[in-house]
């Protein structure tokens, strides 16, 4: 644009000088609006850059950080920690021959056993007694005049036997008539736990108890064994443990799911797994499956019940049909699932984890560190869920209907302020952003999250399924993927087992090797009733498969 100097703008009329004012002043106004768009695409890049700092934030949290909320607050009921290892159905190969006894016992190799008694006991374990005594020549020697014998110093110690390996013989006495009429009559001896198989009850339950509960793998109890002399192969120690999920275990897994139903409250979770293979088909890359978890809360006339249940996918159909038959509310994280399902009954009620509420706000905490996130709006969501969880432990102890009465009493109104705050904070913060979508989980889940409110039996988080999957999903990130879904369904069936005993308080390997010693005499009965006497709860399983390790 040409410059005019002041003496020739002087010279100008009137119109010239409305032009040129009027030009300027478009171009003043184009380069305003062009500043408002640069700022604001300045500030959409920030608030971007901003996002992505806080999600990197998180990412590193969740991958590095602490995953305990213990360090944020003094009153939380966190998860406990298991781990296991799956390989069994990648070494099952069925078609495999059983091995002899020769074959499994090195024979340059013999244990010679320990010998002693059981007539004293250090803290209910079985005892050896070693008497240290002078003998009559040195008690002569050292009292001329006589003696007399005060009462014996007791000193405790703990001595252990590390695996002990025996060859059960049964010598089975056969008996025919004098006569020879061709009457044969065999003494009776105990049923075999496989056909043709040196299998037994105590030692399978050993490898399942191994692998499952104390995370061994069984190419490690393998060498393990092979150390003590006995050579076993994982492929026999695989076909052994598959076949006592077919042929028995699979029979109290069954009674179980029917005893489930008898809760009023099911605590449920999922958590993917990669399968290979699934109905004998090889899959390139494998398939994200599902293992879901249901169990029980105890009450009055009830037990403690964990079943896992593998499914090729998280379609509604999987939970539909296994809650088919139940009747009461259902504790979740939010899967939209289990809302669509609970709009579909009358009887099947729905109500969210206060945790899953707290979880997002206490990874933002972690994440910028606990001193900077003073004054932060996670810090206050944080306190205001822990506060509620604190007061509601106090009731634990208490009646249903008292327990009702409390929360009713001094929860009703923290709740209320609660949710009134969150959907205030809610219009300060970018939707988008963390915590934006923190709150918004608690103001999407509200109508869940009261239902603790009014049912003294809900509890008002979802811990227990999450300490029951904690198993499966440690032990997951050791095999990476299950390779067949006989397999798969197999483990489902032995967690089931196990963590429903842990719950019981039983010892896992005993109860194991009650159960394989007991369901092979029940091969040909047509009426299953015997199994009830076998269930975790019965008296006789309590009694003769108790834990020393009690909980708190």
């Amino acid at each position: 644009m040409l410059k005019l100097s002041a003496e020739q703008l002087n010279t100008l009329d009137k119109d010239a000088l409305v032009i040129i004012v009027t030009s300027l002043q478009e171009q003043l106004i184009s380069m305003s609006q062009q500043l408002d768009i640069a700022n604001e695409r300045l500030a959409d890049t920030s608030r971007q850059i901003e996002l992505l700092t806080e999600q990197i934030r998180i990412m590193n949290q969740r991958q590095f950080g602490r995953k305990s909320e213990s360090s944020l607050s003094e009153m939380d009921g966190q998860l406990t920690i298991f781990d296991s290892f799956n390989e069994t159905e990648v070494l099952q190969k069925p078609d495999a021959p059983e091995p002899v006894i020769e074959e499994v016992i090195i024979s340059s190799y013999r244990r010679s056993k320990s010998k002693g008694k059981r007539e004293a006991d250090l803290d209910g374990l079985p005892a050896r007694i070693f008497e240290h005594k002078l003998s009559d020549a040195e008690l002569a020697e050292k009292f001329p005049n006589g003696y007399k014998e005060l009462p014996v110093e007791i000193y405790k110690r703990l001595h252990i036997i590390p695996e002990t390996f025996i060859v059960d013989e049964h010598h089975v006495h056969v008996y025919a008539a004098k006569n020879n009429d061709g009457t044969i009559i065999k003494a009776e001896r105990p049923a075999d736990l496989f056909r043709n198989s040196i299998a037994t009850a105590s030692l399978v339950a050993s490898m399942i108890n191994g692998k499952y509960v104390n995370a061994l793998p069984l190419e490690r109890q393998s060498r393990a064994y092979k150390t003590n002399g006995i050579n076993l192969s994982t492929n026999t120690m695989a076909n052994w443990i598959i076949k006592s999920c077919d042929y028995y275990l699979s029979l109290v897994y069954d009674r179980l799911h029917e005893h489930i139903y008898n809760s009023k409250v099911i605590h449920a979770d999922e958590t993917p797994v990669k399968t290979m293979r699934i109905d004998n088909t090889k899959i390139k890359n494998g398939k994200k499956t599902y293992m879901w978890v249901y169990r029980s809360r105890q009450t009055r006339g009830t037990h403690p019940i964990v079943l896992f249940d593998w499914q090729s996918s998280r379609h509604s159909d999987h939970p539909r049909d296994f809650l088919k038959d139940f009747s009461g509310t259902v504790v979740t994280d939010g899967y939209q699932v289990y809302h669509k399902i609970a709009k579909e009954r009358q009887d099947l009620k729905v109500a969210g984890c206060w945790i899953h509420a707290r979880r997002p706000f206490a990874e933002i905490i972690k994440s910028i560190g606990t001193s900077n996130a003073k004054d932060t709006i996670a810090r206050e969501a944080y306190e205001r869920i822990t506060e509620i969880l604190h007061i509601d432990n106090d009731f634990d102890d208490l009646p249903v209907n008292d327990r009702k009465k409390q929360r009713q009493a001094k929860l009703s109104e923290k709740v209320d302020a609660y949710f009134e705050w969150v959907n205030h904070k809610y219009t300060q913060v970018a939707h988008t952003s963390t915590i934006g979508k923190a709150l918004a989980y608690s103001i999407n889940q509200e109508n869940y999250l009261r239902v603790f409110l009014s049912d003294g039996n809900v509890p008002p988080d979802n811990n227990y399924a999450e300490q029951a999957i904690r198993p499966f999903t440690i032990g997951r990130k050791n095999f990476n993927f299950m390779e067949t879904d006989h397999g798969a369904k197999a483990s489902a069936m032995i967690y089931s087992i196990i963590e429903t005993a842990k719950a019981n308080e039983l010892n896992t390997y005993k109860y194991l090797e009650l159960l394989l010693t007991e369901l092979p005499k029940h091969t040909e009965d047509k009426n299953l009733s015997f199994i009830e006497d076998l269930l975790p709860w019965s008296d006789r399983v309590q009694k003769e498969c108790p834990s020393k390790y009690k909980k708190s």
